[in-house]
C-alpha cells in the first residue's frame, strides 16, 4: 500500500483552558508532531499491522524538524525535495470543554515539473494491483489535471486509488474514473455543488438521506466505489449494485479525546480490510471495521492514533 501526502504540514497542538476569540491566552500544553492526512493513515495503519509506504513532497525549509518527528514513528517513508518552507496546522483543544478549532496553513507553490516528478517518484514504486492513497489537501498551484494525470498513471501500471481530498483539489480528476473516494458528508455536497469547501457548517438535519444521495450523485460519475463519512452518525455506500446506510459505533463518552484524524483513520481500517480480503470483500464488513477503527482513534489526542485491540473491541460491540 502507497500513501501519497503531497502537501504535509506539521502538526502544533496546544491545550488551553478555554478558547476566547480575540484573546490572549496561555497554552498548558503543546506538542509538534509530523502531520498531514497520508501520515495519520500510516500511522493508524502501523497500528493495525500494516503501515505501508508513505511518499512525501516535503519542502526544504524546516524538511529536518520534519523528518525527524516522522523518522521515530519507523514508518517507510520516500521524500521528493521541493523548495518552499513546511506548511502548519494548528490545533487548539480545550481543557474546559470538548470543541476543537483547527487551522490549516497554506503550503508552498510547486511547479509542473514537481508534480511530474511526484507522479514519477510514485510509478517507480508502485506493484501490480496495489492500492493507492491519495490523502489531504494538493499543493498550492497544483496543475489543474494533476489527480487526472496521477490517475491514468497508476492505472497504466495497474494500480488502484483511492482518494481523499477536498473538493476544490478533486477538480484536477477531469474523466478518469477514481477506484474509492471518502469525503465526509459537508465535503461531498460541495463536490456535487461546486463549492470549494473552503468552510464547513456542519448541518445534521436528514443525515442518512443526503447521505444516501450523495453517494448516489457521485458513484460512477467520480469513483467506482463512495463512502460518504458521517462522523457519530455513521457511513452510506454506492458502488452501483449496492447501496446502504450503515449506523456508527456508540464511542464511551469517558474514553473520548479527539475526532481530529477520525477520517484518516477510517482510510487506514477501510484499506487494512481490502488489502487483507481482496478475493472476497464484503463491503458491510469493510465499513464496519473502518468505522470502528476510526472510533478507535477518537480515545487518542493523536491524529491516527489507534490501539488495535479497542478496534476490534469496538467493532465487537464492546466500547
Amino acid at each position: 500500500m502507497l500513501i501519497l501526502t503531497p502537501n504535509p504540514c506539521l502538526d502544533i497542538t496546544l491545550w488551553v483552558n478555554r478558547l476566547s476569540v480575540g484573546s490572549v491566552h496561555r497554552a498548558s500544553k503543546n506538542e509538534t508532531t509530523a502531520g498531514g492526512k497520508g501520515i495519520n493513515v500510516a500511522r493508524a495503519s502501523a497500528s493495525l499491522g500494516n503501515p505501508g509506504h508513505l511518499i512525501l513532497m516535503l519542502p526544504t525549509v524546516q524538511a529536518d524538524i520534519y523528518k525527524e518527528k516522522l523518522a521515530g514513528e519507523k514508518i517507510k517513508v520516500s521524500y521528493l525535495d521541493i523548495a518552499g518552507e513546511v506548511r502548519k496546522a494548528i490545533i487548539i483543544n480545550q481543557n474546559q470543554g470538548s470543541e476543537i478549532t483547527v487551522v490549516n496553513g497554506a503550503g508552498p507553490e510547486i511547479t509542473n515539473s514537481d508534480w511530474d516528478n511526484y507522479c514519477e517518484l510514485v510509478i517507480k514504486n508502485i506493484t501490480k494491483g496495489e492500492l493507492v492513497l491519495l490523502m489531504g489537501s494538493m499543493p498550492t498551484a497544483s496543475p489543474s489535471d494533476a489527480i487526472e494525470k496521477l490517475a491514468k498513471k497508476i492505472h497504466a501500471h495497474g494500480g488502484q486509488l483511492l482518494v481523499d481530498t477536498s473538493p476544490v483539489s478533486l477538480k484536477s480528476r477531469k474523466d478518469e474514473l477514481l477506484d474509492f473516494i471518502t469525503p465526509n458528508l459537508e465535503e461531498a455536497e460541495a463536490l456535487i455543488s461546486g463549492d470549494d469547501g473552503a468552510l464547513f457548517v456542519v448541518n445534521n438535519e436528514n443525515i442518512q438521506e443526503r447521505a444516501m444521495s450523495a453517494a448516489e450523485k457521485l458513484q460512477g460519475v467520480v469513483a467506482k466505489q463512495v463512502f460518504i463519512t458521517v462522523g457519530e452518525h455513521g457511513c452510506a455506500f454506492n458502488n452501483g449494485s449496492e447501496k446502504w446506510f450503515l449506523p456508527a459505533f456508540k464511542l464511551n463518552p469517558q474514553l473520548y479525546k479527539s475526532a481530529v484524524g477520525a477520517g484518516d483513520s477510517f482510510v487506514a481500517g477501510l484499506a487494512n480490510y481490502l488489502g487483507e480480503n481482496s478475493a472476497n470483500i464484503d463491503w458491510k464488513e469493510c465499513a464496519k471495521f473502518a468505522m470502528a477503527t476510526a472510533a478507535a482513534s477518537c480515545e487518542s489526542y493523536l491524529a491516527g492514533g489507534v490501539n488495535k485491540e479497542r478496534a476490534l473491541l469496538i467493532l465487537a460491540g464492546k466500547s
